[in-house]
């Protein structure tokens, strides 16, 4: 079985006491589990510290995290151990703590390098500051060194994304991510854009073509290859594996305020209420806020899911993994996105193109619901013979 585990600083006000108690409260639910089957029956893979902003706690902090994590997690040898963060307070004494705990992969969330855009989206840091710091930590050895650049932002479209297209893929980092931005309704960005503080965000057409000129961008340079549908290295260390295998069935052990993962097909978030939380890992209890049981048939589920996500994919493949035949019942599906663009198919194998690329998430739902649906319709017949 592959374990990974996952981190997530929940947000909320920072202060260095509030910080240190975060910290030895997290201890505590690591060490919860410590003697636990589902944390020590295999090597973890991947470790990940993300969602709010780890890169916020102080070098003693992080030091004593990472000491916790090997004292009571079985990392496998070639653990991928991911710190999250941006650079705005990523000091020199902080960077030496993740990497002397033994944090070999960065992810910075850089989002864009426009000096106006950055400024509007109340980034703290000039461009000018942010390439200089890259270039830096992309020289300390034995890290892999990752970005995300977001698009749809307003006032982004054309030159602007152009621009950030060929700033990320002229450093010497590892990765970047080719994200799309989401604008939530009752998000502040929100509410600027319908008080007329900002131009609107990019339309679902504009977005499609910058997705697209990014795919162009890598695709054509030399030094780059792709690892996902959004996701491009530029050396061999990138693996990408925590995001390749949360795609998957792979099993994700959460610890944390907020955190979420899933056990054997049940899912489950954790208590997202900062004192509910450290208020339950006191009592030795795991602070579990909601779980949700495995549907039927969860795994095959998964494994398409995660196969149209990453593409190219191969239904006789993955049914015959699974003894059934999927082929049959998708049919239909994949002839429809056939037509209209989406996929191309070569022999067994259905290869997205870059529109299908984009529209991925949604392509994978639906290839669920249509399995879904047929598997369920074949039970019932099964229920109820004639």
């Amino acid at each position: 079985m592959e374990l990974r585990f996952s981190l997530y600083a929940y947000q909320n006000p920072y202060a260095s006491e509030a910080a240190d108690a975060y910290t030895n409260t997290l201890i505590k639910e690591f060490e919860l589990w410590n003697q636990r089957a589902a944390q020590n029956s295999a090597p973890i893979k991947a470790l990940y510290f993300g969602g709010g902003t780890p890169t916020a706690l102080e070098p003693h902090n992080i030091k004593k995290i990472l000491d916790a994590v090997r004292t009571n997690l079985p990392l496998a040898e070639d653990c991928e151990i991911t710190f999250e963060g941006r650079l705005h307070g990523l000091t020199d004494e902080k960077l030496s703590a993740c990497v002397e705990g033994g944090v070999n992969r960065l992810s910075i969330g850089v989002q864009t390098f426009n000096a106006d855009i950055r400024k509007e989206m109340q980034r703290l840091d000039s461009p000018e500051y942010i390439i200089r710091r890259l270039e830096k930590i992309s020289a300390i050895d034995n890290l892999v060194v990752v970005i995300d650049l977001l698009f749809g932002f307003p006032g982004q479209k054309g030159k602007v994304w152009t621009d950030d297209l060929k700033i990320a893929s002229e450093l010497p980092i590892d990765g970047v991510d080719c994200y799309q931005l989401n604008v939530f309704e009752k998000s502040p960005l929100n509410t600027r854009i319908k008080s007329g503080l900002f131009d609107p965000a990019a339309t679902l057409a504009e977005a499609a073509d910058m997705y697209a000129e990014s795919v162009e961008h890598f695709s054509s340079h030399p030094n780059w290859h792709r690892l996902t549908n959004t996701h491009w290295a530029r050396t061999p260390l990138e693996r990408n594996l925590y995001n390749r295998l949360a795609k998957g069935p792979s099993d994700c052990l959460p610890f944390g305020c907020g955190a979420g993962g899933k056990l054997f097909g049940y899912s489950w978030m954790q208590e997202r209420k900062l004192a509910k939380w450290s208020e339950m890992v006191e009592k030795g209890l795991k602070p579990v806020f909601v779980m949700m049981k495995p549907q039927e048939h969860w795994h095959l589920m998964r494994t398409l899911a995660s196969s149209v996500e990453s593409g190219p994919f191969n239904l006789k493949e993955i049914g015959d993994n699974f003894s059934v035949d999927i082929e049959k019942p998708l049919k239909p599906v994949m002839d429809q996105w056939i037509k209209a663009g989406l996929l191309e198919k070569s022999g067994d194998i259905y290869s997205p193109t870059v529109a299908g690329q984009f529209w991925y998430v949604t392509m994978a739902q639906l290839a669920t619901e249509a399995l879904t649906m047929t598997i369920a319709k074949e039970d019932s017949f099964k229920a109820d013979p004639i």
